[in-house]
């Protein structure tokens, strides 16, 4: 192929990506960015401190209203962890959160449709409860490492700010005006989050682009699609483990192979897999929590992302 027709049908395919997805961008910036502006997420995270179901419920769905990616994610579950959180609720909350945040749900069902977009967050929602109840299990058998001591009450009302850095920005707009803090501190907060998570979706797209235009669509359906409900998972697992992207980037990338004729369980597979064997992620698991926990983590996401992934493809 002549190297001017391979650019022009590449930058068309990134082109046509843009157009189809710049608006669900610009919802989930728009929404998340209120939700950092207005909601306090310390008062969340507090509820954190146990290893019981309904500490591990709360941080499963935490990511709703903290509106996080896996990169930002990192950080708050480190916080959570330095506070005394457990390690099954501070881990939970790190598996989770990015399946919660709006942006990531928009994007997605840009591709996949609001159905399978539900479907997927059902899926992955549970995923994060059921590994959180194993490693709570594995935490208070002291199987892996447990949580330092806490630094503050459960249940205190007053937290430092020093405790949780998403929250800095709220706290420095909390006192002025409604209307400032939307049309002031919230473009603010839109700019942060897109540093964030920008050039994770902008390297999402590009590679999105080069699969719509360079891998033939039979092919993805052959290896990828629903005709064998499990091998196309197990397929899916070592690329994902590869790819070095945030939750946006590989819901723009999971979104595309689905377009191309990849089964759901694939779909479900590259993100969920993808945020959990992210080394950036990892690196901060074994530091932060210990090497014990950073495999449990690994293993047992992974074992049950692959088992929702095969029952999707069953049911779905």
């Amino acid at each position: 192929m002549p190297l001017e027709i391979f650019l022009i049908n590449y930058f068309s395919a990134l082109l046509n990506l843009f157009k189809e997805l710049w608006l669900f961008f610009l919802l989930g910036l728009i929404i998340s960015a209120l939700i950092q502006e207005f909601v306090s997420t310390k008062r969340l995270l507090q509820y954190f401190g146990g290893n019981d179901w309904a500490s591990l419920l709360r941080a499963t769905t935490a990511g709703l209203f903290v509106s996080v990616c896996s990169c930002g994610a990192i950080p708050v579950s480190a916080t959570l962890r330095e506070r005394g959180a457990s390690t099954a609720s501070a881990l939970t909350f790190l598996l989770a959160a990015p399946w919660g945040g709006l942006l990531h749900v928009l994007l997605i069902s840009g591709f996949i449709g609001v159905r399978n977009t539900a479907i997927l967050l059902i899926f992955s929602l549970l995923t994060a409860f059921i590994v959180g109840l194993i490693l709570a299990k594995f935490e208070n058998k002291n199987l892996i490492e447990t949580s330092i001591p806490k630094k503050h009450k459960k249940g205190e009302k007053r937290l430092c700010v020093e405790c949780v850095d998403v929250e800095q920005m709220r706290l420095k707009h909390e006192n002025e005006g409604v209307g400032k803090r939307i049309f002031y501190c919230m473009p603010k907060n839109m700019w942060q989050i897109f540093k964030n998570v920008g050039k994770y979706i902008i390297i999402g797209l590009f590679i999105a682009a080069a699969l719509k235009v360079f891998v033939p669509s039979d092919l993805v359906t052959k290896y990828l699609g629903n005709g064998n409900n499990y091998l196309p998972v197990l397929i899916a697992v070592p690329i994902s483990a590869v790819l070095e992207l945030a939750s946006e980037g590989l819901a723009i990338l999971g979104g595309q192979l689905y377009q191309l004729g990849a089964s759901l369980g694939v779909v479900f597979i590259i993100m969920m897999v993808g945020v959990a064997t992210d080394f950036t992620e990892l690196s901060m698991i074994l530091g932060k929590f210990g090497k014990k926990c950073a495999i449990a983590y690994l293993l047992t996401a992974t074992s049950i992302a692959i088992l929702f992934a095969w029952m999707i493809n069953v049911i779905f």
